[in-house]
């Protein structure tokens, strides 16, 4: 073929012979350069500055005084500790009691009403119970609390999940929960 190569698609003359379209490479230069750094006269101010806050965050955190009592989340909790988980649980059982057995008539919008309180009064209850149980509630007291303050919550999700009342599960559930709440009322009583 003489001169001719094949390129791709297209045969042409000579390769050194083809106009590029693309543009030339750039040449990479073997003498060093001097790179200058523009440093801005408040990069050491911010450095000191969060060293500083640095140092605060760690004296704040070391200078805390230790709480003597405080719920699951870590908020400090006030006052003797079996008074407070009692007290809580004896609200939270008139709550459920309450709203669960609460006639505002048979419109399905007021059954529904009442059932939607209910849960409410299961879920936000369990969850104030379990929020006042801390590190120096009594451990019967505390064991008791916890499994009502579940059973509630666990009652609840179900029921909104439309898990009805008569089901196996939830129905032992309802029964751990009666049973739980009579040993809570006879710590509490002792």
């Amino acid at each position: 073929m003489g001169g001719w190569r094949c390129l791709y698609h297209r045969v042409v003359a000579d390769p050194r012979e083809v106009e590029s379209d693309s543009t030339p490479e750039p040449h990479v230069s073997r003498v060093p350069q001097k790179v200058t750094r523009n440093s801005s006269p408040l990069t050491p101010i911010a450095l000191l500055v969060a060293l500083i806050a640095v140092g605060l965050a760690v004296w704040a955190l070391l200078s805390m005084p230790e709480q003597q009592s405080a719920s699951a989340t870590g908020a400090p909790l006030q006052g003797d500790a079996k008074e407070r988980v009692c007290s809580a649980a004896h609200t939270v059982a008139m709550a459920v009691q309450r709203q669960t057995n609460a006639n505002i008539g048979p419109e399905p919008a007021a059954v529904e009403a009442v059932a939607a309180n209910a849960r409410l009064a299961m879920l936000g209850g369990g969850d104030y119970l379990l929020s006042q149980i801390s590190s120096d509630t009594p451990q019967d007291l505390a064991d008791a609390a916890r499994a009502f303050g579940t059973t509630l919550q666990q009652i609840g999700a179900n029921a909104l999940a439309g898990v009805p009342n008569d089901e196996d599960l939830q129905a032992g559930r309802i029964r751990d929960a009666e049973a739980t709440r009579n040993k809570l009322s006879q710590l509490c009583s002792s």
